[in-house]
């Protein structure tokens, strides 16, 4: 995977820009520990991280379980130097999953949007100052397309919207046609 390798330091990230967010989801049961999914987090963070562009990082996580999929998530932001405590993502993409969230002994606000992109996942951090939108690549996707993904959002200077990253990965090279070109 090309990107922000573990370990380094993540700076530069893009403040709060006003989602457009109008529901929640699901009642917030009481904290219990998350359950962890096997492995780690399948990331690469776009380098350099500047206010250019749409995504910040691309993830394919390996369910749609996002209780058990956001502590090896959170584990690789820690990595980066990010203090995450709250989560958006899209209702239908998901399963259900808990309003609040314990995570290595911190709570995490998870909420759910219909209105939310389903190919985004933003996490902010505990100062509400920063955000980092993740691009979410299916949990069933082909390997081959995944890694394709996770190269492209995380190429150096990339600052393609989510479709258009899925678009290209898609393509065998990677690459637009000719007639794709700008």
């Amino acid at each position: 995977m090309v990107g922000l390798a573990l370990g380094a330091v993540a700076t530069g990230l893009r403040g709060h820009h006003g989602h457009i967010m109008t529901t929640s989801h699901g009642p917030s049961p009481g904290l219990t520990p998350t359950p962890t999914a096997s492995g780690e987090a399948r990331i690469s963070f776009r380098q350099p991280v500047t206010e250019a562009g749409y995504i910040d990082a691309a993830w394919w996580p390996r369910s749609r379980d996002l209780a058990a999929e956001l502590p090896a998530l959170f584990d690789a932001l820690r990595t980066a130097y990010r203090d995450v405590d709250r989560v958006s993502y899209n209702v239908p993409f998901w399963k259900p999953t808990p309003r609040r969230m314990q995570i290595d002994k911190r709570v995490v606000r998870v909420r759910g949007y219909h209105v939310q992109d389903p190919l985004v996942l933003t996490v902010f951090d505990s100062s509400g100052d920063e955000h980092i939108d993740i691009l979410v690549v299916r949990p069933e996707a082909d390997a081959d397309f995944a890694e394709r993904v996770l190269r492209l959002a995380g190429g150096v200077g990339s600052i393609e919207q989510p479709d258009r990253i899925l678009k290209l990965a898609a393509m065998p090279d990677g690459k637009p046609a000719r007639s794709d070109r700008p």
